[in-house]
């Protein structure tokens, strides 16, 4: 049987931090400033051009997008960064693992990209570019949903928009794709705040003209997928599939990990070091891009407890997104069996009494696991 329980290591961290965003919410500052959301931006050069955009574009897709084996080597590890570069790499060691190789032409068919510039002429520079994908792969077997969840679900099954995010860290460094997420079914990009020359107002992590300071995006978000509607973050954050979705099949075990009768399940999301960006909405909110972690763990109560002697449980089935991060010829997991994946999301924060932010995009992969 499976328990919804907290790490308690998160207690200090991402659960008083979605209570402090809570409390945040509704307060104003100063307008938000034309720089990088990290703050990191310097103000030397000129933002980047359409041509620029469209350049970076062209060379990187597809390379880490176009068919062969050939897409997941050392090419594409190189042209990514941050949540795309472990996509990259763990879809490489998958296909080692199972001896797959991909199609000569590739299974993904993308439309003509719109680019959506920042003001920032600072760095590190990011622009991000829309495309609609559709795939040549078979649809979701029967029963099966459009989880939320990584691995190849969300790229492999149903047509829909794909958001790209290009980051270049300084003047001498090339362009990298940071992170690529799909939109989830019955999501658009919001209207964004354009300029006479095309680019993009960005917004502050820091800004709190808004529902919520960008910041704290991910944090409540955290507190939904890991406590459900029952969470405070609710009041602030709306149900979906990103969110109250992810909950739900956390607790339905559908994402790599389920538990043995008597054996605990847990889960939590949790910030990462990666750089957050934001732009400015048409209507005064901001559409910000982060990354998290998402952590899912299933061991015995005496593991939980750390009771001795530590005697095994029933065996712990290890998934096929899995196995390739454990390798070959471990034994059954009768422990612990944990696993990690980092998440790229897109979540639109509206100003103050604007409606609750909305989740509308994600990336990623697993890329770490552990077993005992």
């Amino acid at each position: 049987m499976a328990y919804r329980t907290r790490w308690t290591r998160l207690l200090g961290g991402a659960g008083l931090t979605a209570t402090a965003a809570l409390t945040a919410v509704g307060c104003t500052s100063a307008p938000a400033t034309s720089t990088s959301s990290s703050g990191h931006g310097t103000a030397t050069g000129t933002a980047v051009t359409a041509a620029a955009a469209a350049s970076a574009y062209q060379h990187i897709v597809p390379v880490v997008l176009g068919g062969g084996n050939s897409a997941l080597g050392s090419a594409a590890l190189s042209s990514t960064t941050d949540v795309a570069h472990v996509e990259v790499s763990t879809a490489g060691l998958t296909a080692r693992y199972f001896n797959v190789r991909r199609p000569a032409s590739g299974v993904l068919r993308l439309g003509t990209p719109a680019f959506y510039l920042p003001e920032s002429a600072g760095y590190p520079r990011w622009f991000v570019a829309d495309a609609s994908v559709s795939s040549s792969t078979s649809p979701l077997a029967a029963g099966q949903k459009w989880t939320g969840a990584p691995g190849g679900i969300q790229w492999q099954n149903a047509a829909g928009h794909a958001v790209f995010l290009f980051t270049k860290a300084s003047a001498t460094a090339s362009w990298q794709l940071s992170s690529l997420s799909k939109l989830a079914p019955g999501t658009s990009l919001p209207a964004l705040a354009t300029d006479s020359s095309g680019h993009v107002a960005t917004v502050s992590a820091s800004d709190s003209a808004l529902l919520a300071q960008p910041s704290f995006t991910g944090p409540l978000q955290a507190g939904v997928v890991d406590d459900g509607p029952a969470s405070p973050s609710a009041n602030v954050v709306a149900s979906g599939p990103l969110t109250t979705g992810i909950y739900d099949n956390e607790q339905a075990g559908l994402v790599g990990l389920t538990a043995p009768r008597g054996d605990i399940l847990q889960w939590d999301l949790e910030g990462t070091n990666y750089q957050q960006f934001a732009l400015r909405t048409a209507d005064g909110g901001a559409l910000v891009f982060y990354a998290m972690y998402l952590n899912t763990m299933v061991q015995t109560p005496a593991s939980l407890n750390q009771s001795l002697p530590l005697r095994p449980g029933p065996a712990i089935g290890v998934s096929q997104v899995l196995a390739p991060l454990l390798g070959r010829g471990r034994p059954a997991p009768r422990i612990k069996l944990e696993g990690q994946q980092v998440l790229s999301f897109a979540a639109v924060d509206p100003p103050a009494n604007g409606g609750k932010i909305q989740v509308i995009a994600i990336g990623g992969d697993w890329s770490y696991a552990s077993a005992s």
